[in-house]
């Protein structure tokens, strides 16, 4: 399972390697529109079976889903990420905002989740014995590996855009985590049927970049009208990308 963390996350460098492009500046945005998209999978579906769960099964039980894709019944994918690219100028990030984090039944929730630099992650452990969160910046660099007592609260400032691997090291190989930095507000996950929202964007054209755990990433141009809701649907190939040599 870890091995496949590591072959998503090189997907994924495209995504996060954009990140870091240019400073984002705050202004107030005059007839801002929206994007509202959904996601959904086309093609064939890969099969996961259930990960074999070999520690604290009183709480956890003995497998979990695997939620490296997460496909609903009509095909929308949960926890993709959107995120406008190339966009320097527009609202203010939510620095008050925390974004959260639980360590849940042995599992992270949510799997996937998006922040802006200069916002906090929250990370908490509602289960009654310790985990801990060892989060990797490219999937290489530690930026922090803290532990978390059973009930306890964890705080740590998001500083640097990109896409970040959180693990758990305490015997829970099988637990990973995603949260994808950006260094603007303007990023959504999808939900459980594949739809996010992105407002109080600032008129023009845009690319939107998505990035799917197992499926890689795709652009998609996005024109942004003055008070206007843009409405996308968006495919992803069920084929995942080849694997990286080792």
């Amino acid at each position: 399972m870890r091995r496949t963390a590591i072959v998503a996350l090189t997907l994924a460098l495209a995504l996060a390697g954009t990140a870091v492009a240019g400073a984002y500046e705050e202004a107030e945005v005059s007839g801002g529109g929206t994007i509202v998209g959904r996601v959904k999978l086309v093609g064939a579906r890969p099969t996961l079976p259930p990960q074999p769960v070999f520690k604290n099964t009183d709480t956890c039980g003995k497998t979990l889903p695997d939620e490296q894709l997460v496909v609903g019944a009509d095909g929308g994918v949960r926890d993709v990420v959107a995120s406008l690219e190339g966009i320097t100028k527009g609202k203010r990030i939510a620095r008050d905002q925390p974004v959260q984090l639980d360590n849940r039944k042995c599992a992270f929730v949510p799997h996937v989740l998006s922040a802006s630099v200069g916002q906090q992650l929250e990370i908490h452990n509602s289960d009654p014995f310790v985990h801990d969160a060892h989060a990797l910046l490219g999937g290489r660099d530690t930026l922090f590996n803290v532990g978390l007592p059973a009930g306890k609260t964890v705080r740590k400032p998001m500083a640097y855009p990109g896409l970040i691997l959180i693990n758990c090291n305490v015997r829970h190989t099988w637990m990973h985590a995603y949260l994808y930095v950006a260094d603007q507000p303007y990023h959504a996950v999808t939900d459980a049927s594949g739809a996010f929202r992105i407002s109080d964007v600032p008129p023009g054209t845009y690319s939107l970049k998505l990035w799917q755990e197992l499926l890689g990433t795709k652009e998609q141009p996005v024109t942004v009208k003055a008070g206007e809701t843009t409405t996308l649907d968006i495919e992803l190939s069920g084929q995942p990308g080849p694997a990286p040599k080792e």
